[in-house]
Formats: C-alpha cells, structure tokens, sequence
C-alpha cells in the first residue's frame, strides 16, 4: 500500500489538494480527466452551470461504475463456472488414466496368459 500523499490538482480553475494513497500522477490524471469533461461540456451547452455539469458528470460516472460492477459480476460468474468444469474435467481425466492403466494392467496379463498358453501347446 502507497504511503498517503497530498496531490495538487485544479478542476474549473479551483485548486484542490488530494490526499491519496494512490501515485500522484494517477491523481493528477484524474484531475485532468474530470477537468476536459467538464470543460467540454460547458463548450458543447454554455447554458448548463458547473453544477448542472457536475451533476452529468457524476451520473456518467455512477452509471458507467455500476456497468463495470454489473460486468465484473458476470465475469466472475463465467470464471467460477469455467473452474467448476475444469475441475470436472480434472476428475474425468483422472478416471480414464486409471482406467487406462487398469486396461494396460489386463492387457499385459492376457498376454502374459497367451504366451503361457503358446508354451504350453509347444
């Protein structure tokens, strides 16, 4: 874990110091993110306040981190379901090399039981 650090950042020309245990230039990346979203919409509709903006900001945000979780859910669904089978698979493999060196262990005794047999006759 990263010792924590003030980081300076600046979003619609307010300065802000950030404490984090995060790198600084992931903060400051942030910043600069959260700064040109803004900055574009405010462009794109100079109607909207920095707070109506704020707000798009924040839903955008929220909605897009509720799709990552909804995603890393079906993920680890699909990751848990890929071990149950591998697992399955594991087990059915171990089967058939038993029953691999189960019939190997007949085979070579029938032939062991012809080559008496061939003695025998002879």
């Amino acid at each position: 874990m990263n010792p924590t650090s003030r980081v300076k950042i600046e979003v619609c020309g307010a300065r802000y110091n950030i404490a984090s245990n995060e790198p600084e230039e992931y903060v400051k990346e942030l910043g600069a993110q959260l700064n040109a979203q803004i900055s574009d919409m405010l462009a794109q509709n100079n109607s909207l306040s920095v707070t109506d903006v704020l707000i798009l900001c924040l839903l955008n945000y929220m909605d897009n981190y509720r799709k990552a979780e909804g995603n890393t859910d079906h993920m680890r669904n699909q990751l848990t379901g890929y071990l149950e089978d591998a697992a399955k698979y594991r087990i059915e493999a171990d089967e058939a090399k038993r029953e691999i060196e189960r019939l190997r262990q007949e085979m070579k005794k029938m032939e062991q039981e012809l080559a008496d047999a061939k003695r025998m006759q002879a």
